[in-house]
Protein backbone atom coordinates (compact mmCIF):
# COMPACT_ATOMS: atom_id res chain seq x y z
CA UNK A 1 0.00 0.00 0.00
CA UNK A 2 0.90 3.43 -0.86
CA UNK A 3 -0.09 7.18 0.18
CA UNK A 4 -0.35 10.56 -2.11
CA UNK A 5 -1.62 13.86 -0.64
CA UNK A 6 -4.92 15.42 -1.72
CA UNK A 7 -4.85 19.15 -3.11
CA UNK A 8 -6.19 20.13 0.27
CA UNK A 9 -3.31 18.04 2.17
CA UNK A 10 -5.42 15.11 2.99
CA UNK A 11 -3.45 11.94 3.15
CA UNK A 12 -5.20 8.74 1.19
CA UNK A 13 -4.05 5.22 1.52
CA UNK A 14 -4.32 3.51 -2.34
CA UNK A 15 -3.30 0.34 -3.42
CA UNK A 16 -2.08 -0.66 -7.07
CA UNK A 17 -2.07 -4.08 -8.54
CA UNK A 18 -2.09 -6.48 -12.00
CA UNK A 19 -1.52 -4.52 -15.29
CA UNK A 20 -3.20 -3.58 -18.08
CA UNK A 21 -5.83 -0.45 -18.62
CA UNK A 22 -6.58 1.66 -15.34
CA UNK A 23 -9.62 0.80 -13.45
CA UNK A 24 -10.30 2.52 -10.04
CA UNK A 25 -12.27 1.02 -7.82
CA UNK A 26 -14.06 3.21 -5.08
CA UNK A 27 -15.56 2.09 -2.11
CA UNK A 28 -18.98 2.34 -0.06
CA UNK A 29 -19.52 4.54 2.99
CA UNK A 30 -18.49 2.98 6.37
CA UNK A 31 -15.94 0.89 4.15
CA UNK A 32 -12.73 0.82 2.87
CA UNK A 33 -10.66 -0.80 0.13
CA UNK A 34 -10.90 -4.52 1.03
CA UNK A 35 -14.63 -3.81 -0.25
CA UNK A 36 -13.23 -5.37 -3.55
CA UNK A 37 -10.80 -8.17 -2.19
CA UNK A 38 -13.58 -10.80 -2.84
CA UNK A 39 -13.08 -9.51 -6.88
CA UNK A 40 -9.91 -7.69 -7.37
CA UNK A 41 -8.10 -11.26 -8.39
CA UNK A 42 -9.99 -12.36 -10.84
CA UNK A 43 -9.79 -8.81 -12.98
CA UNK A 44 -6.16 -7.94 -12.42
CA UNK A 45 -5.00 -10.88 -14.89
CA UNK A 46 -6.14 -7.99 -17.27
CA UNK A 47 -6.42 -4.55 -15.46
CA UNK A 48 -4.42 -2.58 -13.37
CA UNK A 49 -6.93 -2.29 -10.47
CA UNK A 50 -6.48 0.69 -8.27
CA UNK A 51 -8.32 1.15 -4.88
CA UNK A 52 -8.09 3.45 -2.27
CA UNK A 53 -9.47 4.16 1.00
CA UNK A 54 -12.10 7.39 0.44
CA UNK A 55 -10.70 10.60 3.11
CA UNK A 56 -12.74 9.74 6.76
CA UNK A 57 -12.18 5.78 5.58
CA UNK A 58 -10.06 2.98 6.22
CA UNK A 59 -5.94 3.93 6.66
CA UNK A 60 -6.82 7.50 5.13
CA UNK A 61 -6.87 10.50 6.70
CA UNK A 62 -10.66 11.20 8.86
CA UNK A 63 -11.14 15.15 8.68
CA UNK A 64 -13.73 15.87 10.67
CA UNK A 65 -16.06 17.62 8.12
CA UNK A 66 -15.62 16.99 4.20
CA UNK A 67 -18.13 16.72 1.27
CA UNK A 68 -18.76 14.95 -1.46
CA UNK A 69 -16.44 17.70 -3.45
CA UNK A 70 -13.55 16.49 -1.47
CA UNK A 71 -14.40 13.08 -2.61
CA UNK A 72 -14.62 13.95 -6.25
CA UNK A 73 -11.42 15.80 -6.12
CA UNK A 74 -9.37 13.23 -4.12
CA UNK A 75 -10.13 10.81 -6.50
CA UNK A 76 -8.98 13.58 -9.74
CA UNK A 77 -5.77 13.78 -7.37
CA UNK A 78 -5.25 10.59 -7.45
CA UNK A 79 -5.57 10.21 -11.32
CA UNK A 80 -3.40 12.68 -11.33
CA UNK A 81 -0.88 11.39 -9.22
CA UNK A 82 -0.33 8.49 -10.74
CA UNK A 83 -0.43 10.36 -13.97
CA UNK A 84 -2.89 8.55 -15.93
CA UNK A 85 -4.65 10.85 -18.19
CA UNK A 86 -7.82 8.71 -17.80
CA UNK A 87 -9.25 5.83 -15.70
CA UNK A 88 -12.13 3.14 -15.60
CA UNK A 89 -14.07 4.37 -12.72
CA UNK A 90 -16.35 1.54 -10.74
CA UNK A 91 -18.02 2.76 -7.74
CA UNK A 92 -19.87 0.81 -5.13
CA UNK A 93 -22.64 2.73 -3.62
CA UNK A 94 -21.53 5.82 -1.69
CA UNK A 95 -18.25 5.04 -4.83
CA UNK A 96 -20.85 4.94 -7.16
CA UNK A 97 -22.07 8.44 -6.03
CA UNK A 98 -18.24 9.93 -6.35
CA UNK A 99 -17.60 8.15 -9.77
CA UNK A 100 -20.72 9.54 -11.27
CA UNK A 101 -19.66 13.36 -9.61
CA UNK A 102 -16.62 12.92 -11.38
CA UNK A 103 -17.66 11.61 -14.79
CA UNK A 104 -20.22 14.75 -14.64
CA UNK A 105 -17.36 17.48 -13.87
CA UNK A 106 -14.17 15.69 -15.45
CA UNK A 107 -15.37 13.28 -18.21
CA UNK A 108 -12.16 13.52 -20.18
CA UNK A 109 -10.40 11.69 -17.12
CA UNK A 110 -13.21 8.82 -17.40
CA UNK A 111 -12.77 5.87 -19.60
CA UNK A 112 -15.78 3.94 -19.18
CA UNK A 113 -17.92 4.28 -16.02
CA UNK A 114 -19.72 1.35 -13.77
CA UNK A 115 -22.34 2.48 -11.06
CA UNK A 116 -23.42 -0.19 -8.35
CA UNK A 117 -25.97 0.10 -6.21
CA UNK A 118 -26.26 4.22 -6.64
CA UNK A 119 -28.29 6.54 -7.61
CA UNK A 120 -28.45 10.06 -9.38
CA UNK A 121 -29.94 12.33 -6.43
CA UNK A 122 -30.01 12.48 -2.47
CA UNK A 123 -31.39 14.87 0.19
CA UNK A 124 -31.14 12.09 2.60
CA UNK A 125 -29.05 9.20 3.44
CA UNK A 126 -30.68 6.13 2.49
CA UNK A 127 -30.49 4.32 5.48
CA UNK A 128 -31.88 7.17 6.70
CA UNK A 129 -34.94 6.89 4.61
CA UNK A 130 -34.67 3.30 5.49
CA UNK A 131 -34.98 3.58 9.13
CA UNK A 132 -37.76 6.05 8.61
CA UNK A 133 -40.02 3.37 6.28
CA UNK A 134 -39.74 0.82 9.36
CA UNK A 135 -39.80 2.91 11.86
CA UNK A 136 -42.11 0.80 14.31
CA UNK A 137 -39.42 -2.20 13.78
CA UNK A 138 -36.35 0.09 14.98
CA UNK A 139 -37.96 2.36 17.41
CA UNK A 140 -36.36 2.64 20.94
CA UNK A 141 -33.51 0.31 20.01
CA UNK A 142 -29.87 0.59 19.79
CA UNK A 143 -27.83 1.55 16.93
CA UNK A 144 -26.47 -2.55 16.58
CA UNK A 145 -29.63 -3.96 16.77
CA UNK A 146 -30.98 -1.72 14.47
CA UNK A 147 -28.91 -2.22 11.79
CA UNK A 148 -28.73 -5.67 12.37
CA UNK A 149 -32.96 -5.41 11.78
CA UNK A 150 -32.66 -3.28 8.28
CA UNK A 151 -30.05 -5.52 7.48
CA UNK A 152 -32.92 -8.04 6.00
CA UNK A 153 -33.90 -5.17 3.63
CA UNK A 154 -30.34 -3.98 2.47
CA UNK A 155 -29.04 -7.56 1.98
CA UNK A 156 -30.62 -11.33 0.34
CA UNK A 157 -27.68 -13.52 0.93
CA UNK A 158 -26.64 -12.33 4.36
CA UNK A 159 -23.96 -15.72 5.35
CA UNK A 160 -21.67 -14.33 2.35
CA UNK A 161 -22.32 -10.46 3.60
CA UNK A 162 -20.65 -11.36 6.71
CA UNK A 163 -17.71 -12.87 5.56
CA UNK A 164 -17.42 -10.09 3.49
CA UNK A 165 -17.83 -7.74 6.31
CA UNK A 166 -15.59 -9.54 9.04
CA UNK A 167 -12.75 -8.65 6.34
CA UNK A 168 -13.79 -5.16 5.62
CA UNK A 169 -13.76 -4.37 9.83
CA UNK A 170 -10.34 -6.66 10.40
CA UNK A 171 -8.82 -3.95 8.34
CA UNK A 172 -10.68 -0.87 10.05
CA UNK A 173 -13.29 0.10 11.49
CA UNK A 174 -15.00 3.37 11.94
CA UNK A 175 -16.57 4.96 15.10
CA UNK A 176 -20.03 6.30 15.58
CA UNK A 177 -18.65 10.26 15.21
CA UNK A 178 -16.88 9.25 12.08
CA UNK A 179 -20.16 7.55 10.64
CA UNK A 180 -21.90 10.24 11.28
CA UNK A 181 -19.31 13.12 9.45
CA UNK A 182 -19.33 10.33 6.45
CA UNK A 183 -22.78 10.13 6.53
CA UNK A 184 -23.17 13.92 5.94
CA UNK A 185 -20.39 14.24 3.67
CA UNK A 186 -22.85 12.48 1.02
CA UNK A 187 -26.02 14.80 1.53
CA UNK A 188 -27.53 16.99 -1.26
CA UNK A 189 -25.93 15.92 -4.77
CA UNK A 190 -28.03 15.44 -7.55
CA UNK A 191 -26.43 14.50 -10.76
CA UNK A 192 -30.27 13.74 -12.63
CA UNK A 193 -29.63 16.96 -15.42
CA UNK A 194 -26.39 15.93 -16.26
CA UNK A 195 -27.14 12.09 -17.28
CA UNK A 196 -28.08 12.80 -20.88
CA UNK A 197 -25.22 14.71 -21.79
CA UNK A 198 -22.60 11.47 -20.26
CA UNK A 199 -20.59 10.59 -23.18
CA UNK A 200 -19.49 7.67 -21.24
CA UNK A 201 -20.39 4.04 -22.03
CA UNK A 202 -22.05 3.60 -18.73
CA UNK A 203 -23.00 -0.02 -16.53
CA UNK A 204 -25.32 -0.08 -14.17
CA UNK A 205 -25.48 -2.87 -11.62
CA UNK A 206 -28.42 -3.28 -8.70
CA UNK A 207 -29.06 -6.31 -6.53
CA UNK A 208 -32.87 -7.32 -7.16
CA UNK A 209 -33.61 -7.59 -3.16
CA UNK A 210 -31.56 -3.82 -2.67
CA UNK A 211 -34.16 -1.79 -0.80
CA UNK A 212 -30.98 0.64 0.04
CA UNK A 213 -30.42 1.88 -3.20
CA UNK A 214 -33.50 -0.16 -5.11
CA UNK A 215 -32.72 -1.26 -8.39
CA UNK A 216 -34.97 1.78 -9.89
CA UNK A 217 -32.67 3.91 -9.52
CA UNK A 218 -30.44 2.28 -11.79
CA UNK A 219 -32.82 1.73 -13.96
CA UNK A 220 -33.75 5.68 -13.54
CA UNK A 221 -30.15 6.21 -14.62
CA UNK A 222 -29.89 3.74 -17.12
CA UNK A 223 -33.03 4.93 -18.79
CA UNK A 224 -31.20 8.68 -19.44
CA UNK A 225 -27.83 7.70 -19.89
CA UNK A 226 -27.35 7.52 -24.04
CA UNK A 227 -25.06 4.57 -23.79
CA UNK A 228 -25.97 2.32 -20.83
CA UNK A 229 -26.53 -1.33 -19.88
CA UNK A 230 -28.28 -1.86 -16.90
CA UNK A 231 -28.15 -5.51 -14.95
CA UNK A 232 -30.53 -6.87 -12.45
CA UNK A 233 -28.82 -9.33 -10.41
CA UNK A 234 -31.46 -11.70 -9.16
CA UNK A 235 -29.69 -13.32 -6.19
CA UNK A 236 -28.30 -9.70 -4.73
CA UNK A 237 -28.92 -7.46 -2.09
CA UNK A 238 -26.99 -4.16 -2.04
CA UNK A 239 -23.99 -5.56 -2.29
CA UNK A 240 -23.66 -7.61 -5.63
CA UNK A 241 -19.81 -7.89 -5.48
CA UNK A 242 -20.48 -10.34 -2.08
CA UNK A 243 -23.68 -11.68 -2.66
CA UNK A 244 -22.72 -13.15 -6.41
CA UNK A 245 -18.96 -12.32 -6.89
CA UNK A 246 -18.53 -14.33 -9.78
CA UNK A 247 -20.87 -13.44 -11.76
CA UNK A 248 -19.96 -9.40 -10.67
CA UNK A 249 -16.94 -10.54 -12.19
CA UNK A 250 -17.12 -11.83 -15.35
CA UNK A 251 -20.18 -8.94 -15.93
CA UNK A 252 -17.39 -6.47 -15.30
CA UNK A 253 -14.84 -7.84 -17.53
CA UNK A 254 -17.60 -8.34 -20.49
CA UNK A 255 -18.38 -4.60 -20.48
CA UNK A 256 -14.70 -3.62 -19.96
CA UNK A 257 -13.99 -5.63 -23.13
CA UNK A 258 -16.72 -5.10 -25.38
CA UNK A 259 -15.84 -3.07 -28.52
Amino acid sequence: MSVFKSTDGTTINYEVSGSGEPLIMIHGINGNMRMFDIVKEQLADKYQIITYDVRGHGQSDRPLNFTIDDHIDDCLDLISYLELDKAHLLGYSMGAYIALGLAVRYPRKVDRLILVGGKAHTTVSSFARLMMQHRDEVKDKPKKEVTQLLSRYIFYNKEKVDGWQKTIDDYSEMDANEEAVAARGIIGFDYRNSLTKLPHQTLLIAGRHDQLNPPIESQYMAELIPNSKFIEFEYSGHAPLAEEPKRFAEEIQLFLDRQ
